[in-house]
């Protein structure tokens, strides 16, 4: 069905290239079966050109919630949690939006199910794998958006080049990421210790004791009066890249908040190491700010890949008074890292929420000299 875009008012203040580019465009998506309110709405929001990769990755919906959970053979109930779980928004009764993807995904949770995992953890599980995915896929995005875009490009263009470009590359994605997962599973089992307290109780241990670090780019925030987003972005991308190569095992990286990334591990000394290492490369490189961080030891919980506990309150609040190109750790940590590090005395100190004064000590690698006294 041939469409007079001029009269349905969607060639607007175009020239005459960017004018043919847009027809074209909308011409090949309504032959495809987009409607003209969702051809009317991409416009008003200027982004038609990415409609036709935001479509191949939709799929072809053609079920409700009812239909799709009988196909995918689980509860719907089950399948409008997961939709909530993955941060979709829900249904209604007669609304078609699941497609085969979605049917697919339901019946792997309904397999977990009947292997015996427990409905509840499975959904946690979900949203944790939801709210990992998404630094990922703006990561994708950016990529693939800044590879494929060129200078002059018609709607046209653009939106045809980033739906090839969707359909090639996403089938990839999937063996990746399944393979970075099985290697961390791997490591993770290495790391477990299945004793016979464990296996008489039949409970994985809860809080253990635990070393956490924080360690935090000095000045981030007023770094952003005077420095553009993406530098500030490329600058904690960086640290948290360095984070990671430091962790080695029994260390471990957990996460990058913000401007600080967070490391933990069984044992102090091996984690004190490794932010040493990580303060002292960072002091000698002039495209990043010095850093500081703060050391605490406690028993700690790790929950679906992160951790709680008090040594994780008060290893971030000593961060806070450390000096830059520091490392501060409390008197737990000094005593049981033992003669590895030379210290000095760093004071007592009130902290929030932390009922006694903490005494506090600077570490630094053997033979170093003290270049924040």
């Amino acid at each position: 069905m041939t469409v007079d875009w001029e009269a349905e008012g969607m060639l607007e203040g175009l020239d005459a290239h960017a004018r043919a580019g847009r027809v074209e465009l909308l011409d090949l998506l309504n032959a495809s079966g987009a409607s003209l309110d969702e051809l009317r709405q991409a416009v008003a929001e200027d982004r038609l050109a990415l409609l036709p990769v935001e479509r191949a990755l939709a799929g072809d919906p053609h079920y409700t919630a009812a239909e799709a959970a009988e196909l995918a053979e689980v509860d719907e109930s089950l399948l409008l949690e997961l939709a909530d779980a993955f941060g979709l928004p829900v249904p209604g009764p007669d609304d078609v939006i699941f497609g085969r993807d979605d049917i697919d995904a339901a019946r792997a949770v309904g397999l977990f199910r009947q292997a015996g995992l427990p409905e509840d953890g499975l959904l946690e599980l979900v949203r944790i794998l939801g709210d990992a995915m998404v630094p990922l896929a703006e990561g994708i995005r950016r990529l693939v958006g800044e590879t494929f875009l060129h200078a002059g490009d018609t709607e046209h263009d653009l939106g045809v080049r980033y739906e090839h470009a969707a359909l090639q590359l996403m089938p990839l994605l999937s063996p990746l990421s399944a393979y970075v997962l099985n290697i961390q599973m791997r490591e993770l089992v290495r790391r477990d210790v299945l004793g016979g307290a464990v296996r008489a109780s039949g409970h994985l241990p809860g809080a253990v004791r635990t070393a956490v670090a924080f360690v935090d780019l000095v000045g981030f925030t007023s770094l952003g009066e005077r420095m553009s987003s993406e530098e500030l972005a490329r600058m904690a991308a960086r640290l948290s890249r360095m984070g990671r190569q430091v962790a080695e095992p029994p260390v471990r990286f957990v996460k990058t908040i913000g401007d600080a990334v967070m490391l933990v591990s069984p044992r102090a000394s091996p984690l004190l190491g490794a932010v040493l290492r990580l303060v002292d490369e960072v002091e000698t490189d002039e495209d990043l700010p010095s850093l500081r961080a703060g050391v605490a030891l406690g028993q700690a919980i790790n929950r679906w890949g992160d951790w709680y506990g008090a040594p994780v309150n008060l290893a971030s609040r000593v961060t806070e008074r450390a000096r830059p190109g520091s490392v501060l750790a409390t008197k737990e940590v000094r005593e049981e890292s033992g003669d590895d590090y030379s210290w000095s005395r760093a004071g007592s100190h009130n902290f929030k929420n932390v009922s006694d004064r903490v005494s506090l000590h600077r570490a630094r690698i053997r033979g170093a000299r003290d270049s924040t006294a």
